[in-house]
């Protein structure tokens, strides 16, 4: 066993944490599945149990009772916005990323649905082997994991030689992957065997398993990996070792799967005869088909999804995501080289009030971790004690105290970009009126509709002295943390588009990447969040969270703020 996996056995074995309270307690609900237009989190026991974290008008629920027997048969029906590129190392959408390849296939390593926010074996038969200074992994894979039985490969087993040229081929600049940089740290790969695969890094990176746990590396045979750019244009192109078989795709149109006819490999599960997908993607329309009986799984913004409250018929489920608010701060001007400054604008941001007001409800306030990361993010209680969570009326009178302090007792006037997308503008809205509360005065500089054409490249220059923007990253620490507040922005911090700049949180920053120990690595992520909260580089706010509105004969509909196809490819059924 590895350091992370005595841990959590320990753990659990002397009863100093309920797995409920585990989950529980990180204030993330909700489900999806970028793969029926959701995203969640939720109990790892799979019992009934409501939840109603950073939500007091919609209550998630799963009334399915844990003595239910799964049956098999039925299809489940969805919508989804279906593109055209179904070749999961360079797609970017998650219809065919998730809604076919998290049905079709595996990857190395998956996101847990026991401890959220760690990782567990998926093809691997669980953590590596990570001896001496953690630049050596060994993995050792299922010996049960089996292909589809479809030519070429016509359900031989998977090997240590179809994992490693799946990751070079996502390391190919040929291939054109957006995750090619992932694997960069990957310095060599090395096929022990059939069922072992050696991993040389150039430096440790404890992050890596939550990469190998990403919605888009998964693992294809060595036959189709070796085939180059253009191996995988067509539903006859995508094997998998998955439970279920892609059995036709139309771009734009419709796609549907079935279950594979040799067995799953994986025993007592993939439930469902079928999946159906269809093209939708006007939030009304999609309402009304759910409402009207044509389909049994979709996504909605909370607007809609209110519309089925109370409904009995409907279960609605609810997860933050790993998109995060933010009120961007240019480091490089002069008024905000004073962290007093910067502190005052974060004490005086209402977060509770961005969530309750331009997201009714479906959100949840954070800090520099999502709340979608629940194992990683500081726990709430501890986060209302520090700056900018506590008490209104006192984190007003702080901010002012703290602008007379740096020479502003009248406050100033700012301008701050913002970007009418993504809700960006409401947000906006409370920014202006909550620095209002301090004396800062907002001239307001909308550059548009566009977000990636007109207002990222503002930020990326530096154009801009304050800007509400949102960022969305991986929900693991190396994403969420160095890649927005390390110093070198070239290398590390490359969207620390503030120019933040902290050499004693830099040299946290890299430790804590290379820690594969859990609860060192956890407590070490819990004082960088502190950190950066008592002494800001952007101001983070929280993160608002996706919804699902499911059919309840749809059973066992469970909720992971992260993207976990797998759950309802292998436990989810149907009740006849």
């Amino acid at each position: 066993m590895t350091n992370q996996d005595n841990y959590w056995t320990r753990r659990m074995q002397s009863g100093s944490v309920s797995r409920r309270r585990f989950v529980g307690g990180a204030a993330a609900a909700g489900v999806g599945a970028a793969s029926l237009g959701l995203v969640g989190c939720g109990d790892d026991d799979n019992k009934s149990t409501p939840t109603t974290a950073g939500n007091a008008n919609l209550t998630p629920t799963n009334p399915t009772p844990s003595a239910e027997t799964p049956q098999k048969g039925g299809t489940l029906r969805a919508l989804a916005n279906i593109g055209s590129l179904i070749d999961p190392h360079t797609t970017n959408t998650p219809a065919e990323s998730l809604s076919v390849w998290g049905r079709v296939g595996n990857t190395l390593m998956r996101f847990s649905t026991k401890q959220p926010g760690t990782t567990e074996g998926d093809l691997s038969s669980g953590l590596p082997e990570v001896p001496g200074d953690g630049t050596l992994l060994t993995f050792k894979l299922r010996p049960e994991a089996k292909w589809q039985n479809r030519a070429p490969v016509n359900g031989r087993a998977v090997t240590a030689e179809d994992v490693k040229l799946s990751f070079e081929r996502i390391k190919d600049p040929a291939i054109l992957s957006p995750r090619g940089g992932q694997f960069g740290n990957i310095d060599s790969m090395t096929v022990i065997d059939a069922t072992t695969l050696q991993m040389k890094l150039k430096a440790p990176q404890a992050d890596l398993f939550a990469v190998m746990s990403d919605q888009y590396n998964f693992i294809i045979p060595k036959e189709t990996a070796v085939k180059g750019k253009d191996a995988i244009k067509t539903a006859a192109d995508v094997i998998g070792s998955g439970p279920y078989e892609l059995d036709s795709f139309v771009a734009a149109q419709k796609f549907t799967l079935k279950r594979r006819a040799d067995g799953y490999w994986r025993p007592n599960t993939a439930w469902l005869d079928a999946f159906e997908y269809t093209h939708q993607v006007d939030p009304q329309q999609v309402a009304n088909a759910i409402r009207a009986g044509q389909v049994d799984a979709v996504g909605l913004p909370v607007d809609l999804v209110k519309t089925f409250e109370g409904d009995k018929n409907f279960i609605i489920t609810k997860a933050p995501t790993p998109t995060r608010e933010c009120l961007l701060i240019n480091h490089g001007k002069e008024r905000y080289k004073d962290p007093r400054v910067r502190l005052a604008l974060s004490r005086a941001i209402n977060r509770a009030q961005v969530y309750a007001t331009v997201f009714g409800g479906g959100g949840v306030v954070g800090g520099p971790m999502t709340p979608a990361a629940p194992f990683w993010a500081l726990p709430e209680a501890e986060l209302k004690k520090l700056p900018g969570y506590g008490d209104r009326a006192t984190e007003i009178k702080e901010a002012k105290a703290l602008l007379t302090a740096a020479g502003f007792p009248n406050g100033f006037e700012e301008t701050i970009i913002t970007v009418t997308a993504f809700d960006t503008e409401k947000i906006h809205e409370i920014v202006v009126s909550n620095l209002r509360d301090i004396g800062v005065t907002v001239k307001t500089e909308n550059v548009g509709t566009d977000f990636g054409a007109n207002f990222l490249p503002r930020e990326v220059k530096r154009e801009y002295t304050l800007a509400t923007t949102l960022f969305l990253s991986g929900g693991y620490p190396d994403a969420q943390l160095v890649l927005y507040h390390h110093s070198d922005t070239k290398t590390k911090g490359t969207r620390n588009y503030g120019d933040y700049g902290s050499p004693a949180l830099d040299v946290k920053l890299e430790k804590q990447s290379t820690l594969y120990d859990l609860p060192q690595r956890q407590q070490l992520v819990y004082e960088i969040q502190r950190d950066l909260i008592n002494a800001p580089g952007p101001v983070w706010m929280g993160s608002r969270s996706t919804f699902g509105v499911w059919s309840t004969k749809l059973r066992n509909v469970q909720q992971y703020s992260f993207a976990a196809a797998f759950w309802e490819a292998e436990n989810v059924w149907i009740k006849a």
